[in-house]
């Protein structure tokens, strides 16, 4: 009677384990369409900022291939840099990363996958991956790449393709930025369900719609490529804790860096604008040249806090002696993508910083900050220039300004938004690129005023409308802004053009 129990249950597993099964593959591309969106756009050209390139078209098949830009790099001594972006952009819009890397000495090659940019075919993880032996063979071939120093760098689903490559191609380092995980994806779009019938769903879903081993935490441990992981306490939970988890079993050297204060990437290029790519471009040089940028810490427990918590103890040793006393920034992480932060000084040899935490860490990293400024509370601070004083100076009004863009904000709440955006305007004016970016904003709220009874409104609805047609910039295809939400390219324009109808024809 237990044997014929036991049969029956087995064979009610595998039924529902095929009808998962055949659920799954019967639509393998579901996935790749809901997260991989190709935009149509074409923004910019190497051309366009004054580096010379080579167009790349590396066919697969006769439907498909992969494109892109090669910028040589004259004093570069065969250093590359191959940069693998997001899934909503393409090479043309990642402009900001290949125009930096090429400024600090490096080749780069920016490419399109499978369906993106200009190359053929449809563009699925699959193929993502599977193609990317033909892109390095390509760049092996070339005489002006040493392929013993080939880097690489992705962000969101790139990383992902950039830590699959790290791992299954040479190369010789490697930055990721906002790793996510698409198994905690699917976990969340199948109801978060943690129980066995569960489990096995997401793994028949991963094992018919996402190539092998494409989950970076799975890997890691093979992984023993010097890496430069870069989160931030603004971005997902959900990838941060994909990124901290494989961070902490990652094979090889490996150094993290959190930015606080930060939303997801590319925005960590404006809160952080300057020593972004500073630290990236130096962890590049260093890692090529086979040294190293990072600082050893280590933990340990000193003392209980009278709240509960404990004192932490962070030793800071940099791998080469500080000439001059220099800000160091410790981080505390743990596995559920939660972080404590402590600022200190280090000189020339090590520094110890205490820090408060509930728990023993996941893991401790520390990263020097030079021109920090002192502070009496703070201990220092970062120098901010003026976007990011001005970028700051609005983070809590974009709330209100996607509702507006979206036509969801209610009236009541013009006003507000126009008051707080025109205050921190009056304390920090605007750089051109934030005018720029907010030119729906003024034209939207110009609209509504020069439709007013009153003459006092109609007068600052003018002047609003003449705002946002004075910040349409003279090339709308390069504009970008790093904010919480990137921009790239200019969805403003008939916002603008609107602007410019109401103020040759303002409403009677």
């Amino acid at each position: 009677m237990a044997r014929s129990c036991s049969r029956t249950l087995l064979l009610s597993l595998l039924v529902t384990s095929f009808a998962l099964f055949a659920g799954c593959t019967a639509a393998p591309n579901e996935i790749d369409k809901e997260l991989l969106t190709p935009p149509t756009v074409w923004l910019a050209e190497p051309a366009d900022f004054g580096i010379a390139a080579e167009a790349v078209e590396i066919a697969i098949h006769g439907e498909a291939s992969m494109t892109g830009f090669w910028m040589p790099h004259s004093n570069g001594e065969k250093r590359t840099v191959v940069l693998f972006h997001d899934g909503d952009v393409n090479a043309s819009a990642t402009h900001p990363y290949w125009r930096f890397l090429h400024e600090a000495g490096f080749s780069v090659l920016a490419f399109d996958p499978r369906g993106f940019g200009r190359s053929k075919g449809t563009s699925t993880f699959r193929t993502w991956l599977l193609d990317l032996p033909h892109l390095f063979r390509w760049l092996r071939a070339r005489s002006d790449v040493d392929p013993d120093r080939i880097a690489l760098f992705g962000s969101g689903y790139g990383s992902l393709a950039a830590y699959w490559a790290a791992r299954t191609q040479q190369c010789q380092a490697l930055v990721i930025e906002h790793l996510p995980s698409l198994r905690a994806m699917l976990r969340e779009a199948q109801g978060g369900g943690t129980g066995a019938l569960d489990a096995l769903g997401i793994g028949f879903t991963e094992l018919a719609k996402l190539p092998e081993e494409i989950e970076s935490e799975d890997v890691a441990e093979r992984c023993q490529v010097p890496t430069l992981f870069v989160t931030a306490d603004g971005e997902p939970a959900r990838d941060r804790q994909s990124l901290l988890r494989t961070f902490a079993k990652h094979g090889g050297p490996k150094d993290l860096w959190l930015l606080t204060g930060t939303g997801q990437a590319p925005h960590g290029m404006l809160t952080y604008e300057g020593e972004y790519e500073a630290r990236v471009a130096g962890f590049l040089q260093a890692a090529l040249a086979g040294s190293t940028t990072t600082l050893r810490t280590e933990a340990r427990k000193v003392a209980d806090a009278r709240s509960g918590n404990a004192i932490w103890e962070i030793t800071v040793t940099p791998p080469a002696p500080v000439t001059a006393r220099t800000a160091v920034e410790v981080c505390a992480v743990f596995a559920d993508g939660t972080s404590h932060v402590a600022n200190g000084w280090i000189d020339s040899g090590t520094a110890r910083i205490r820090i408060e935490l509930a728990s023993a860490p996941l893991a401790t990293t520390a990263t020097l900050v030079p021109g920090a400024i002192e502070d009496p509370v703070a201990i220092w601070k970062r120098p901010r220039n003026a976007r990011q004083l001005a970028a700051t100076a609005i983070d809590a009004s974009w709330s209100r300004i996607e509702k507006l863009r979206s036509g969801m904000l209610p009236p009541a709440e013009f006003a507000p938004l126009r008051k707080e955006l025109t205050t921190a305007a009056a304390a920090t004016p605007f750089p051109q690129d934030l005018e720029a970016e907010l030119a729906d904003v003024w034209a939207l709220l110009g609209k509504e005023l020069v439709a007013s009874p009153d003459a006092q409104e109609r007068a600052m609805g003018q002047a609003l409308l003449q705002r946002a047609t004075a910040a349409m910039p003279a090339k709308p295809a390069l504009h970008v802004w790093h904010g919480p939400i990137a921009t790239y390219g200019y969805h403003q324009e008939a916002s603008v053009e609107m602007a410019k109808r109401l103020l040759a024809a303002p409403p009677k």
